[in-house]
C-alpha cells in the first residue's frame, strides 16, 4: 500500500484479533517508528512489545494500579472494574508501549522530544496499516502510572505516551468514515 493510501485508510480499531504482526512485519513496523524525525537526532522514543503471556501479566499490573488508585481515593475496589482492567491487554494480540525517554539535550525542549515520539507513534500506526493490520493508540491512567512505567522496565522519568494495540481487523468491524473535511482547519496567511 502506498503512503497516501495508508494515511487515508488508517483508523482506530478498538478490538483486534490474531494474526498479529510478528517477525519481519513487526520489525518493519518498529523500524518505521524509529525513522521518525526528531530534533537533534536524540531518538527519544522507547518501545516495549507485550505479547503472548505478557498480556496477562500486564493485565495484572493494570489491576494492581486500579486497586491502588481506589485505595488512594478511600474506596473499596470494585471486582467488575478490576476485571475490566485485567482484560484490557486482551483486546489485541500485540501491544507496543511507547515512551519518551527522560533527559536529553537541553537545546531540545521536552515538548519537541514528545512531538518526535508522537511522530514515531504515527509512523508505527501507518506502517501497521500499510501492512494490512489494524491498530489503536490508547492512553488513559495507566500511561501516567509510575507503577506501569516501572513494571514495563522504562527508566525513572521516562513518560509513557501510549499503548499501541496491534492485530488483524475482525470481519464486519464497522468504523467511522474518514475525516477529510478541512473546513475551519486551514487558512492562508496573510
Amino acid at each position: 500500500m502506498d503512503a497516501i493510501t495508508a494515511l487515508h485508510a488508517r483508523r482506530s480499531h478498538p478490538v483486534l484479533t490474531d494474526p498479529a504482526p510478528s517477525g519481519g512485519d513487526l520489525d518493519a513496523i518498529l523500524a518505521a517508528a524509529a525513522a521518525a524525525p526528531d530534533h537533534g537526532r536524540h531518538r527519544p522514543w522507547r518501545f516495549v512489545v507485550i505479547k503472548g503471556a505478557g498480556r496477562k501479566a500486564f493485565g495484572e499490573v493494570l489491576a494492581e494500579v486500579y486497586r491502588r488508585s481506589a485505595a488512594q481515593r478511600g474506596e473499596q475496589p470494585n471486582a467488575a472494574a478490576e476485571d475490566r482492567e485485567r482484560a484490557k491487554p486482551l483486546r489485541a494480540p500485540v501491544i507496543i508501549a511507547v515512551a519518551c525517554a527522560a533527559g536529553g539535550d537541553e537545546k531540545v525542549p521536552h515538548a519537541e522530544r514528545l512531538a518526535a515520539v508522537a511522530a514515531a507513534t504515527q509512523n508505527l500506526l501507518l506502517a501497521a496499516t500499510a501492512l494490512g493490520y489494524g491498530a489503536m493508540w490508547r492512553t488513559g491512567a495507566p500511561a501516567r502510572s509510575a507503577t506501569v512505567r516501572d513494571a514495563l522496565g522504562f527508566a525513572p522519568g521516562d513518560e509513557i505516551t501510549g499503548f499501541v494495540y496491534l492485530g488483524s481487523i475482525p470481519d464486519g468491524q464497522e468504523l467511522p468514515p474518514a475525516r477529510r473535511n478541512l473546513d475551519g482547519l486551514v487558512r492562508e496567511w496573510p
